[in-house]
């Protein structure tokens, strides 16, 4: 997932208007929230993922650093 590129007022937006147009039930203000705290988690396990691998990156060249230093 491109966290990035992920705009969740869009994807709500798309929900209402298909909404509107007749082509889903009327969502309860539950569902709506539902929505929204599925993006929102998607969001945060993608950073969490980066972070993670930015850690072993930074933690892996430290450990470089510290071993070149030691030699």
């Amino acid at each position: 997932m491109d966290y990035k590129n992920l705009d969740v007022d869009k994807i709500v937006d798309e929900v209402y208007t298909a909404e509107a147009e007749g082509r889903t039930r009327p969502m309860t203000k539950q569902e709506i929230m539902r929505i929204r705290l599925a993006a929102l988690g998607a969001i945060v396990r993608n950073m969490q993922e980066t972070v993670d691998a930015d850690y072993k990156s930074v933690d892996h060249e430290l450990a470089n650093a510290y071993h070149a230093q030691s030699v």
